[in-house]
């Protein structure tokens, strides 16, 4: 079976969170020996996914979700046909002669709107919103339905969550967004056009131009002011309102205008927008990259070296030899986060920060709630306390390394008590991978 490299991503963070949620169930699921050694990492993770997703069914399920989506685009493309065409006909419809500027306000207004709203909503886009978030609820539930009449068991971990994780971590969420929205309203106003000049083609219909509190010279600085595009693209002559009572010329040609201004102020900036959104949606899918050092990956990234004999970890108290980690850090992030690691002496240590306060983290599980969290919303900064009587075992830096990519800046709070053991340890270890450190 052949994959898109998107799928085989979205395959990967499939199979990564299962990794994550029972790993010992998941490596008995492929001989890890059946991979080419030969390859890089990243690929053997991919190339395990894909053979994963082959073996149990997944890859079927992922065929299945595709056909839904493939249908559910046509129904949202056939409504958004449905909408021009009902728009159009709601201004025709109104009792002649028709007013010029209410009919062009009526078929430009809902889509300048929801484009300002589009640019509002594109820089906190963490989350999908919009036609976007109602598609993937429509997905979850038609992907729950087939996989109930084909006979799959339900699972905590669906494709649509992959999806949207996938999407989430390789920064594609906003360029979906904007091509599901604006090839959405593309569709609306080239229907609404289309029937515009329908109706315009095959009826009898005459334009004035009315206004209550608007005087002549007004409307006709509006009216060129409208017309300065058009003009320019298609030579279009703008109907002034001291002709409107030249009868059928007078129609034609407000008539032609009105048709110009909704190809030229609707239809083209969408259209360009949507041609926009796929060249940015191709170039994020070229440069995707998977991080061996995610929660799932890396655990099965140290069960291949140990498969090849490749032993690189200990604990770094108990030689020079210690776990090649890398802090790489996110480019963005909003907000500040506090948490403290194993266990916090002071029960009033969170109190006056202005920090959110995760607490205490002494599981798997808060670890695995942590990373979840940031994840969804990457932050400015993440302050995480370690006593300093603590062990800087290979467990802590590896969660401290897991902890970077999600966020700008790595703070770490060294509490010292009496007795204190490791704190030249920790200051140590932690100026060696660049981590910024303070002692409390």
């Amino acid at each position: 079976m052949v994959f898109s490299r998107f799928e085989q991503f979205w395959l990967a963070e499939y199979q990564r969170q299962h990794d994550q949620a029972d790993l010992p169930k998941q490596l008995q699921a492929l001989d890890l020996r059946e991979l080419d050694a030969s390859q890089s990492t990243r690929q053997q993770l991919l190339t395990r996914a894909l053979r994963i997703a082959e073996r149990r069914g997944t890859a079927t399920q992922l065929n299945a979700w595709q056909r839904n989506r493939r249908l559910l685009t046509v129904v949202m493309g056939f409504t958004a046909l449905i909408l021009g065409m009902l728009a159009t006909q709601a201004v025709l419809t109104q009792a002649q002669p028709l007013s010029l500027l209410f009919a062009l306000i009526l078929l430009l207004l809902p889509n300048l709107v929801m484009l300002l709203l589009w640019l509002l909503l594109h820089f906190n886009s963490h989350k999908p919103h919009g036609i976007t978030a109602v598609g993937l609820q429509v997905m979850n539930w038609l992907g729950a339905k087939t996989s109930r009449q084909s006979g799959f068991s339900e699972r905590p971990i669906t494709l649509s969550e992959a999806w949207l994780r996938h999407v989430q971590q390789q920064r594609l969420l906003a360029p979906l967004m904007a091509l599901a929205s604006h090839g959405f309203w593309l569709l609306i106003s080239l229907s609404s056009w289309l029937t515009l000049l329908l109706y315009l083609s095959f009826n009898d219909y005459q334009f004035h131009w009315a206004t209550t509190i608007l005087q002549q010279p007004q409307l006709v600085a509006i009216a060129e002011l409208l017309n300065s595009v058009p003009g320019l693209l298609f030579d279009t002559q703008v109907p002034l309102p001291a002709e409107s009572g030249g009868g059928n010329e007078f129609a034609n040609l407000a008539g032609r205008w009105l048709a110009s201004c909704v190809l030229v102020y609707a239809i083209l900036p969408r259209a360009l927008l949507v041609l926009l959104s796929l060249v940015w949606f191709a170039v994020k899918v070229r440069r995707m990259r998977l991080d061996e050092r995610a929660p799932g990956h890396v655990a099965v990234v140290q069960a291949l070296r140990q498969q090849q004999h490749q032993p690189q970890v200990i604990d770094p108290d108990q030689g020079q030899q210690h776990e090649g980690l890398q802090f790489n850090y996110a480019e963005q992030g909003q907000g500040q986060l506090v948490a403290s690691l194993d266990y916090e002496a002071n029960p009033k240590w969170g109190e006056g920060s202005a920090a959110a306060n995760f607490g205490v983290i002494d599981s798997h599980a808060r670890k695995r709630a942590l990373l979840d969290e940031l994840q969804q919303q990457p932050r400015q900064e993440v302050a995480m306390r370690i006593a300093a009587n603590l062990t800087p075992d290979r467990s802590s830096l590896r969660f401290l390394a897991q902890l970077a990519p999600f966020t700008r800046t790595l703070r770490v709070q060294l509490v010292t008590t009496e007795g204190d053991t490791y704190l030249s340890q920790w200051q140590s270890l932690l100026d060696r991978y660049g981590v910024h450190h303070v002692t409390l």
